[in-house]
């Protein structure tokens, strides 16, 4: 039987990023990036849906955690580390935590995101309650 890699280990549709000039560079990251905007805008309904769901939680003492691995990892650590001073809000409310932890941070960690054991071990640190809501990140 022939192993598969997870949708998360698939090659990119841009691996031969050394055989396109500058320009075909360039050009494809504009016609992503103009995905983009579509997309939100048609799922601004969900997302409101969403966004009031958190927030109602959160006016109960909940919190938002940002869960990911990798890049979507770190995105969320980042965005959690910016929310106390662009909004005021405390430290403790908004919360990114990495697969393989602190160290992942700066490091790859190869398969930390498919280690169930730890992800409750890394959850546990925190005093889970209903009013919390957890959010994956994927790029």
């Amino acid at each position: 039987m022939a192993k598969t890699n997870p949708d998360t280990e698939q090659e990119s549709l841009y691996s031969n990023l050394d055989k396109m000039s500058t320009n075909e560079l360039l050009s494809n990251i504009n016609n992503e990036d103009k995905k983009v905007a579509d997309i939100v805008e048609k799922q601004i309904p969900n997302i409101e849906k969403l966004v009031d769901s958190i927030v109602s939680k959160m006016k109960l003492g909940g919190r938002l955690f940002y869960i990911g691995a990798g890049t979507s990892g770190r995105i969320g650590i980042l965005d959690a580390s910016e929310c106390p001073p662009t909004f005021g809000v405390p430290d403790n409310w908004i919360i990114g935590i990495i697969a393989g932890g602190d160290s992942a941070i700066r490091k790859a960690v190869e398969n930390a995101e498919d280690d169930i054991d730890q992800a409750w071990r890394d959850l546990s640190a925190y005093d889970i309650s209903r009013f919390n809501f957890f959010t994956k990140k994927a790029i």
